[in-house]
């Protein structure tokens, strides 16, 4: 993996998790209230959309383009007046602290004009998703996975969400001490040492770190930490064989900051969330 890869650490422990479930002409306002802590991605492939957020209109996307929604922000798209248009949800650990869900709410609009990177896999599921092919739900799915890839590229790239790691990992240097703290949770990271990583002194990084993403480099470290421990909490793994791996001495100091970081032990979590999917 290339020691700057921004995403791969994140999406290889977070899979994206993506399904369609409009794929047509929308002739009436579409209303999409915060129920989940799912994200949305929209692809207009023809006509004209509007979108209006918390009362407020955010803008009108004509012509292909793309209208994405990292979290669960409550939007309405109103077609002017109709709109060739495919609409999906996705999610890759937002059920955990994920770095890439903890994102400033918003909804954005892409047009393809603006983003090169985007062009080629929007044409590619606006042609299977308005195909008849056998195996076209499959395929649509399976290319959402790699359009969420690419449009957090483009967010990175341009720096479009004003702070959260997207921005943090558009800095080289904050992003050399972000990759450490990816693939190595268990180490001992402190201020100075994560400071060191960066290049930068002490407390310009602290302050550089903090700015882009509105959280310490320790609380960074720390919710990375716990969000690990959830995903294996989850698939059944007991805290006592989780700590070391996620940076914790023993069961009993993982189950302390769980508790104050989440608000609840990781058993409780835990049986509240298979409750949720249940």
């Amino acid at each position: 993996m290339n020691p700057l890869d921004r995403l791969t650490p994140l999406l290889e422990r977070f899979p994206p998790i993506a399904r369609v479930f409009f794929a047509d002409v929308l002739c009436n306002r579409f209303e999409w209230q915060v129920e989940s802590a799912k994200g949305h991605i929209h692809w207009l492939k023809s006509g004209a959309v509007e979108v209006v957020t918390d009362g407020k209109a955010v803008g009108i996307l004509s012509g292909a383009g793309v209208i994405f929604s990292p979290r669960g922000s409550a939007h309405t798209l109103i077609p002017k007046p109709e709109a060739e248009i495919v609409c999906a949800e996705f999610e890759f650990g937002q059920r955990f602290r994920n770095p890439l869900t903890l994102v400033t709410p918003g909804v954005f609009i892409i047009p393809v004009a603006d983003a090169p990177e985007i062009e080629a896999i929007h044409k590619l599921l606006m042609d299977e998703a308005f195909s008849s092919r056998c195996g076209k739900s499959f395929g649509v799915n399976q290319l959402l996975q790699y359009f969420v890839l690419v449009v957090f590229r483009y967010l990175i790239r341009t720096e479009t969400i004003p702070t959260g790691i997207t921005k943090a990992l558009a800095d080289e240097r904050l992003l050399k001490a972000i990759n450490c703290m990816h693939d190595s949770p268990e180490r001992a990271w402190t201020l100075e040492s994560l400071a060191g990583v960066a290049g930068m002194s002490r407390a310009s990084f602290a302050n550089h770190f903090r700015e882009a993403t509105q959280v310490t480099p320790i609380e960074y470290l720390t919710d990375w930490r716990i969000s690990l421990a959830q995903s294996k909490i989850i698939n059944g793994v007991p805290i006592k064989a989780i700590a070391r791996g996620v940076g914790y001495a023993n069961p009993e100091a993982l189950t302390r900051v769980f508790t104050k970081r989440v608000g609840c032990s990781p058993r409780d979590w835990r049986d509240s969330l298979l409750t949720r999917i249940a």
